[in-house]
C-alpha cells in the first residue's frame, strides 16, 4: 500500500542530502561534503525506520473514540439512589442539561422520591450491544447526549458509525 508520508519523507531526505552535499562541495570542501552526505543519510535512515516501521506513529490504525464510555450521560453525575431493594445505580442532573425536560433538575435538600429526577442505569439486556441500544434509546428519550452512545439524535454503533433516525426510536434493531 502506498504511504504518502514515506514518499514526502524520501523526497525531503534526498533534497537535504544531495543538496547539502552539493552545496558544501561547491565551496571546495570535498571531504566535508562526503562526511556530511554519509552522516545525513545515516540520520535520515535511522529516523525513517523509527517513524515508518511497523509500530511507528504513522502506521498505527486509529482507535475507537471514546476509548471508554462514561458511567453517566454527558454532564450528569452518578447517584446511588436508596430504594427498598438496596442501592439503585442512577444519574442525576444538577445543572439542567435535559433538552426536553424529561429529566428534572435535582433539587438541593432532601432526596426526591419521584422517578423523573433520576436517570436509571439498569438495563433489561445483559449483552453489550443490547445494553448500549437500551441506554441510547433512554438517553434520547430524556433529551441528553452521551459520548460513545448517542449524540442526542442518533445512536453510535460499537463500530463507531452513527445510525440516522428520528429522535423517538432510532437505535439499530
Amino acid at each position: 500500500m502506498f504511504n504518502i508520508y514515506i514518499a514526502i519523507y524520501i523526497i525531503f531526505m534526498l533534497g537535504v542530502v544531495i543538496g547539502g552535499t552539493y552545496k558544501i562541495k561547491e565551496y571546495g570542501y570535498n571531504l566535508t561534503a562526503i562526511i556530511f552526505g554519509i552522516g545525513a543519510l545515516i540520520i535520515f535512515v535511522i529516523f525513517g525506520i523509527k517513524w515508518f516501521s511497523k509500530n511507528s506513529l504513522f502506521s498505527k490504525t486509529p482507535v475507537s473514540w471514546p476509548p471508554m464510555t462514561n458511567t453517566c450521560p454527558d454532564y450528569l453525575i452518578y447517584y446511588g439512589r436508596k430504594t427498598a431493594n438496596g442501592i439503585e445505580d442512577t444519574c442525576i442532573d444538577t445543572i439542567g442539561v435535559s433538552k426536553n425536560g424529561a429529566l428534572k433538575l435535582f433539587p438541593k435538600g432532601p432526596e426526591p422520591s419521584a422517578a423523573d429526577f433520576y436517570f436509571p442505569l439498569t438495563t433489561r439486556s445483559s449483552d453489550p450491544v443490547g445494553k448500549m441500544k437500551e441506554l441510547c434509546e433512554r438517553t434520547i428519550k430524556y433529551g441528553l447526549t452521551w459520548e460513545g452512545i448517542t449524540n442526542g439524535e442518533s445512536c453510535t454503533t460499537p463500530e463507531g458509525e452513527v445510525t440516522p433516525g428520528s429522535s423517538t426510536n432510532n437505535c439499530p434493531k
